[in-house]
């Protein structure tokens, strides 16, 4: 799966966008409240988003480690949009500061490269493998139900409950119908291109031997 955009929802659900095999921009929405390893996964970007948008706690220091605790009380970072290919790859974080007022302070990071040359960010490699974290966690959210809470739960064929992961073979499928039938099941839904996508129903057996 090739991700191009994942955000944690303030309903604590998660909204994906990937790239298709031809190119459409595919969305899915989760429907069931994320795994705390997902939350954590996010939380990791945390130190790179203090760096990145020049919050004052950085500007104190010369060493990521040095931040303090206080931090993740005061920055947030809900989601993360990956952008170019090859050595020109790199992400923007997407995020908030709350501030003494009560108030929220919405922040965007500069788009930032991993493996540019010329990039200045010092911690792009750490930043990366952040990404990679949390693409993890995401498709664990899609595809094997790893949900803290589940708000709707659909029955599922017995053998496939029985092997323990009903979705497995979902990722290895190509048609849309076939992907959306397993996601639909799974608590999420999808749209491509900004059109909602439903699977189409299954032909019946008097009209297959037809």
């Amino acid at each position: 799966m090739n991700i191009i955009k994942a955000k944690i929802t303030k309903d604590n659900t998660l909204v994906v966008v990937y790239k298709d095999e031809d190119g459409n921009n595919v969305t899915l929405e989760g429907k069931n409240i994320v795994h705390s390893d997902l939350t954590n996964a996010f939380k990791q970007f945390v130190p790179h988003f203090a760096f990145l948008c020049e919050q004052r706690e950085s500007n104190l220091i010369d060493r990521m480690d040095e931040l303090p605790d206080t931090i993740y009380d005061n920055l947030e970072v809900s989601g993360y949009s990956i952008g170019g290919s090859d050595s020109s790859e790199g992400v923007t974080l997407s995020g908030k500061r709350f501030l003494k007022s009560s108030k929220i302070l919405n922040l965007n990071s500069p788009f930032t490269m991993f493996n540019d040359e010329n990039e200045e960010y010092k911690y792009a490699f750490e930043l990366h493998e952040v990404v990679q974290s949390c693409n993890y966690e995401v498709e664990q959210y899609l595809f094997e139900k790893k949900w803290s809470f589940i708000q709707q739960e659909l029955p599922f064929n017995e053998d496939a409950e029985a092997d323990g992961m009903p979705f497995a073979d979902a990722v290895a499928e190509t048609t849309v119908d076939e992907l959306m039938q397993s996601l639909e099941g799974n608590g999420v839904t999808m749209s491509v291109n900004g059109k909602r996508v439903k699977p189409r129903k299954p032909r019946s057996k008097k009209e297959t031997a037809a």
